[in-house]
């Protein structure tokens, strides 16, 4: 991965020389500036949804999660054992609620227990196009901004439509 990065990296850069020299350090500085700016509002909204899958683990909240999210699991996950089906459960959970740092453990564990090399990429797959209820993390970033955060239904829709299609697509193209 950090050579896909470095790549870009590179491209990008080589397109700044040859469009216009003289912007290239401006660009690269002005992008470490975004980024540091934008880490405190993650780092919060990470600090704030971390605890909160915890204490619905604790709790028991995930369980009763993971029992509704049953019968959809073993559709998209088959043959897994039980305990993929809780780091699922959870997973799938957090990117409702359009906490996708927060689910990123539990997508990590269910990879370490998943035995089937077609439902780790359905696993990959979902997570890049989860379908997101709530989209707090994006909600934050754009309120930060001071951008209209009134985008729960055009991004429920769209998440919707590329988690089906990608669903589909793994049922078709990836074979066991």
């Amino acid at each position: 991965m950090n050579s896909v990065l470095l790549l870009i990296y590179i491209a990008c850069s080589f397109v700044i020389i040859l469009k216009d020299p003289s912007n290239l350090i401006p660009t690269i500085l002005g992008g470490c500036e975004n980024t540091l700016k934008f880490l405190p509002i993650l780092f919060a909204s990470y600090c704030l949804w971390l605890p909160v899958t915890k204490i619905l683990e604790k709790s028991g909240i995930s369980r009763k999660c993971e029992n509704c999210l049953l019968p959809l699991n073993t559709r998209l996950f088959p043959g897994e054992n039980r305990q993929a089906y809780e780091h699922l459960s959870v997973n799938i959970s957090s990117n409702l609620l359009g906490i996708g740092g927060a689910s990123t453990p539990s997508g990590l564990n269910a990879m370490g227990s998943m035995k089937s090399k077609k439902n780790k990429i359905m696993l990959v797959v979902l997570n890049a196009s989860s379908i997101q209820l709530i989209p707090t993390t994006v909600i934050a970033l754009r309120a930060s901004r001071g951008s209209n955060v009134e985008i729960i239904l055009p991004t429920l829709i769209t998440t919707f439509i590329t988690a089906v299609i990608s669903i589909i697509l793994v049922k078709i193209f990836v074979k066991e």
